[in-house]
């Protein structure tokens, strides 16, 4: 039996347009699809190693897979596996509280409760509150009691432990500004000096050297320990109609930043100390005076993973071990925990040739492969209810984060939500992107060797999906 159309067929269609295309004398060149897993596979053959897979989550079709099971260094994208094992076993409302405690000999004891996102601001509501409850004033002794985390400051396998810089924040149970501090520079007169200081004045941290005001902008700077203080180092100049110049750095004691912190705004907030100020370690005993709450860890999730924040992707880690196991939170007990829940969900992350040695990414040690990323990302995609809380926190290319100047002219742009990872001759990308036709697609690359992500054929590829 024949059956009969009047539609006509592709073939026809297409013969059709270019017999138009003739006519009107304009031929337009059809633009070849992108080929992007032999780009892949040229980049292996020259000496870099890449593990890429692709999918379209919401038709199940496999679109790129090179050495996607392949081990490599993923640095910063494992923050994914944090968010999702945090916002799933805390909760996506949870809070981290900050409990103040007023001893019967007017001392002040301060209980931490791990707040990753503790800053400047906070520390001022939280006097505000204080006052507001009715304390007028203080002994001068301040306890702080950090016993919600263990005392290692660091990860056992973070990489550059001695680094000076703000990627390189101590952990603790008590913080302020994530445990850094800024020095800035600004213009002066031309041929004089320039204005410097710090984000906040703490009596430990000292600024040498000097910077002048010139026509260029040129500012040479450092960090050391000198006995009990902190020193900043300046030198060169800065232009007379420059921005302000701003040098994150680690704070190398958390305790004693957030003690002489609480101290100061509570002496501008006119609760005065009736003796010497004196802060010290020690243990909170009785019924909190007040208890200060931090945004949702919706919220600070998208702090951590927008702008690849260490400091609170080691937080978080700590965190869950001291939820799930009720004692001073470690970074060993957090990613065993991690580690297992992944398991669950088919990530095996300490098998072939795997390693999962740091929540934050900031580590040589890490291996995870392109594939666990697309499992990570299909679970979130069936499961929908982390996924806005993921989505939300991934920079978007060309906008903000650290895709705020990558993919910013590319058809990409605005659309691709993805998390970034980068350490010395590592890169990976992994995120959602989302096509013209409403097709939501997973992608997951890890480069390891020095060239880098292909940014213009990833870009072309994904805008011609």
């Amino acid at each position: 039996m024949t059956f009969s159309t009047n539609k006509p067929t592709t073939k026809k269609l297409a013969a059709l347009f270019t017999l138009a295309s003739l006519l009107t004398g304009s031929v337009a060149q059809a633009k070849a699809p992108m080929d992007l897993g032999a780009v892949f596979k040229a980049m292996n053959k020259s000496g870099n190693h890449i593990s890429a897979e692709i999918v379209n989550l919401t038709t199940g079709h496999e679109l790129v897979k090179v050495n996607e099971t392949a081990p490599l260094n993923p640095a910063s994208t494992i923050k994914l596996f944090t968010a999702y094992e945090a916002l799933k076993r805390l909760g996506i409302n949870y809070t981290f509280k900050t409990a103040v405690y007023v001893n019967p000999d007017n001392s002040v004891c301060v209980k931490g409760g791990g707040d990753p996102s503790f800053v400047m601001e906070d520390m001022y509501l939280l006097v505000q509150m204080l006052k507001r409850k009715g304390l007028e004033s203080y002994s001068g002794k301040i306890t702080l009691d950090s016993s919600v985390f263990d005392t290692e400051f660091y990860p056992e396998d973070r990489s550059d432990q001695d680094s000076e810089r703000a990627y390189n924040a101590p952990i603790a149970g008590l913080n302020f500004n994530y445990n850094t501090i800024s020095v800035f520079v600004n213009p002066g007169k031309k041929g004089g000096p320039a204005i410097v200081g710090l984000d906040f004045p703490f009596s430990f941290v000292k600024i040498e050297g000097k910077v002048t005001t010139g026509s260029s902008t040129d500012v040479a700077w450092g960090k050391k320990g000198k006995g009990d203080q902190e020193v900043v180092t300046l030198g060169g100049k800065i232009a007379e109609d420059a921005d302000e110049w701003r040098k994150p750095f680690r704070i190398r004691d958390p305790n004693q930043a957030f003690g002489e912190a609480l101290s100061q705004m509570l002496a501008s907030g006119k609760v005065n100390a009736t003796g010497g100020v004196k802060v010290v370690s020690g243990v909170c005993v009785g019924d909190p005076y007040s208890v200060y709450v931090s945004k949702p860890l919706s919220f600070i999730v998208q702090l951590m993973d927008k702008y690849s924040n260490n400091f609170i992707a080691d937080s978080l880690v700590k965190m869950l071990d001291h939820e799930v196991n009720k004692h001073p939170g470690s970074e060993t007990g957090g990613l065993a925990f991690i580690k297992t829940e992944l398991q669950k969900i088919g990530i095996m992350a300490d098998s072939k040739g795997r390693a999962f040695v740091s929540g934050s990414g900031l580590t040589l040690g890490n291996k995870i492969s392109a594939s666990d990323f697309i499992t990570l990302l299909k679970q979130v995609h069936k499961e929908k209810l982390y996924l806005p809380e993921l989505l939300t926190s991934l920079p978007i290319a060309g906008v903000d984060g650290t895709l705020k100047r990558k993919y910013a002219h590319t058809d990409v742009a605005d659309r691709l939500r993805a998390k970034t990872g980068t350490l010395s001759g590592v890169q990976s990308l992994v995120g959602i992107y989302p096509t013209e036709n409403g097709d939501w697609v997973a992608v997951a690359i890890i480069e390891n060797g020095g060239r880098g992500i292909p940014e213009a054929e990833v870009a072309r590829y994904l805008g011609g999906l």
